[in-house]
């Protein structure tokens, strides 16, 4: 009996365990942050589940008229659960890894036609400055950037994980490219330079 208790007991961890994994499947590639995304694995409703699980459990074995089934009914009945819960978190994370694929491969085409125009473009997320704004600055600062053959491109304040992992691809390769164009270490000279400007 203990022995059956105890492997139930594992079981709902588990359960948990596969609802965390689901969450992090679905929103791949977003980076694992237990306490901050506590909230967003809606652990409420698999409580819930388990609870009408437990029900129904209890209600078969009354039908059968055995009550010491109940954990073994309730054990069947979570295996199934978890059995669903994995199917659905790794379909999820596969789909999701797809399409991360073809992203990349997006980006490498981008990288490539922008290496033969000797136009990178950087794109990175973040709020719009507005103060402290001179455009005669902001043009030097532009001549700059097209002297190394880069731009920078506010894509706004939605971060998007799945792009920002797929844009790795897009910085690997113009890496070398930059490195033969500009020299080694050339973006610490550019932002040298920027600094100068804007002092």
């Amino acid at each position: 009996m203990k022995k059956i208790l105890y492997l139930n007991i594992i079981l709902i961890i588990l359960i948990l365990v596969a609802n965390v994994a689901i969450f992090y499947g679905i929103n791949f590639p977003m980076p694992f942050d237990f306490i901050n995304h506590f909230t967003d694995y809606e652990t409420e409703y698999i409580l819930i589940i388990l609870l009408i699980i437990g029900l129904l459990a209890y209600l078969i074995a009354s039908v059968k008229n055995k009550q010491n089934n109940f954990l073994h009914i309730f054990f069947i009945l979570n295996c199934l659960f978890l059995a669903f819960l994995a199917f659905e978190g790794s379909s999820e994370y596969i789909k999701k890894k797809k399409e991360l694929t073809l992203r990349e491969m997006e980006y490498i085409k981008q990288a490539k036609k922008d290496i033969e125009n000797d136009r990178v473009t950087y794109k990175f997320a973040g709020g719009l400055a507005v103060s402290d704004y001179d455009e005669e600055i902001e043009k030097k600062i532009d001549d700059i950037y097209k002297k190394y053959g880069v731009t920078y491109f506010n894509t706004g304040c939605i971060v998007d994980f799945m792009d920002l992992k797929a844009q790795k691809k897009y910085q690997e390769t113009v890496k070398p490219y930059l490195i033969k164009r500009n020299g080694k270490n050339w973006e610490l000279k550019m932002k040298s330079e920027i600094e100068k400007i804007r002092n």
